[in-house]
């Protein structure tokens, strides 16, 4: 019998959140004609708009969906209503042998893994010693023409920084020639320059102070600038801070052939974003035996699926793979022997107050100037609304602001019921983002709730 997934995790592989609203729907056993299920693969059956039942399959070690509606979204609604289904009621599903149409997908997918499996246990023939001088003076010269591009396009923004700014701040913020200056970085191979270039615009959005947000995103960017200028004297760490802030990283093998850090990993808070067609999920993690922070960070692009993460408190036995950087934080999971149940008092273990709050994110930013966020658990924080503003205030009434595009802060003030709360979140030096909440006995994930309520 094939293992259930969460609602939680059901709603974090839709494509977006009508996708969410339409699979409830469909949400109930009674609805489906016919539904099976072996140790990997759940299907079904349901009337749609054509004259035949619309075929649903899914393969929970992917996970992968097929389904025969022409709905060109992925997962599509039924294949998101058909694991809600599994998800409240598995008993509803007869352990069967699949039938014809799964079985074929079931080949077809199990031919392409073995073709895919072959081609990378495949012996690579050693180059002779003329061949292999080409493919290293190849990547040499690919790696300078990148380094060339990168170079122009850093003297253009400089330059275009410098004419547009000349004319005043709330003038430079309505010109038009934002949109295709970061098209350009995006052409010269740095989108992150290009992201954080749409950073410093957006700011003149977001409130009505938005001139001091939007000069520290320009400081931080000309930091960034100066800093490229004269990469080659920066410390190796320094480096490749910045490299990865301009959007170039080392490749996901070079880092997992480096030794891994062996802990239980607890799930401390987890968000997913959308950006330009681009799904990014992050996911918190700390080591309960080295009390060390990771962040493993997934990307998905126009319709494909995120991984599936465990829900908050779950701790995954295992080693990470840390990238190299002033402060390694970012990681990729490297081996994993179990998964032990949720702990609700994984985030109270590793609470602090706002003290220690300031204490660290000083120190990170005195050695990472261009620091976009910190992990931070935090106790004893009542959540209020005070006028327009919303704000956390500890026991010496200090206070800091949420941030003004959480989008929870009703529930989040509903479940504080004016009562000191547990928080995990994200800090980024002006307002916190919350991601979990000790609420009682157990934990609960603000990134779930918003799917939920969508």
């Amino acid at each position: 019998m094939a293992a259930p997934w969460t609602v939680e995790q059901v709603n974090g592989m839709a494509p977006d959140t009508a996708s969410i609203t339409a699979s409830r729907k469909l949400a109930s056993a009674a609805k489906w004609q016919r539904l099976g299920q072996t140790e990997r693969l759940i299907w079904g059956e349901i009337k749609g708009s054509d004259s035949m039942p619309y075929q649903t399959c899914i393969d929970t070690a992917g996970p992968a969906f097929k389904c025969s509606c022409p709905s060109h979204k992925f997962p599509c609604k039924h294949s998101l209503g058909l694991a809600l289904v599994h998800a409240a009621s598995a008993s509803a599903f007869a352990t069967d042998t699949p039938p014809p149409w799964v079985a074929e997908w079931l080949d077809k997918r199990e031919a392409r893994s073995k073709r895919e499996a072959r081609r990378q246990t495949k012996p690579v023939k050693p180059l002779d010693p003329a061949a292999e001088r080409r493919r290293t003076a190849a990547q040499a010269k690919r790696r300078e023409q990148r380094e060339e591009k990168m170079q122009a396009g850093v003297e253009e923004l400089q330059r275009w920084l410098a004419d547009t700014l000349r004319q005043g701040l709330a003038r430079a913020m309505e010109q038009q020639s934002w949109e295709h200056m970061t098209a350009r970085l995006v052409d010269a191979q740095i989108p992150g320059l290009a992201r954080w270039l749409r950073r410093c615009q957006e700011a003149r959005y977001g409130s009505e102070q938005w001139q001091g947000t939007a000069l520290q995103a320009l400081s931080r960017l000309q930091l960034i600038l100066d800093a490229y200028q004269r990469r080659e004297t920066l410390p190796e760490p320094v480096q490749a801070d910045l490299y990865e802030l301009l959007g170039v990283t080392q490749g996901k093998e070079t880092i997992l052939a480096q030794p891994g850090v062996a802990d239980t990993w607890r799930v401390m808070g987890k968000w997913t974003s959308d950006a330009d067609r681009l799904q990014v999920q992050r996911t918190w993690l700390r080591g309960e035996r080295t009390q060390r922070w990771a962040l493993l960070l997934d990307f998905a692009v126009a319709n494909a699926v995120l991984p599936i993460t465990p829900e908050e408190g779950v701790g995954i036995e295992g080693e990470l793979a840390f990238y190299p950087a002033t402060w390694p934080v970012r990681a990729l999971l490297k081996t994993q022997q179990g998964i032990e149940p949720a702990q609700p008092n994984a985030l109270m273990a590793a609470c602090d107050g706002l003290d220690g709050l300031y204490r660290t994110y000083a120190e990170r930013l005195a050695a990472t100037p261009w620091l976009e966020r910190i992990p931070a658990s935090l106790r004893d924080l009542t959540p209020i609304k005070l006028d327009d503003r919303w704000l956390l205030i500890d026991a010496e009434r200090r206070q800091i602001p949420l941030a003004p595009h959480f989008p929870l802060r009703w529930e989040l003030l509903a479940m504080g019921g004016g009562e000191p709360v547990q928080l995990f979140g994200e800090w980024d030096g002006d307002a916190f983002f919350p991601l979990t909440i000790a609420a009682g006995a157990r934990l609960q994930g603000f990134y779930a709730l918003h799917m939920e309520l969508a």
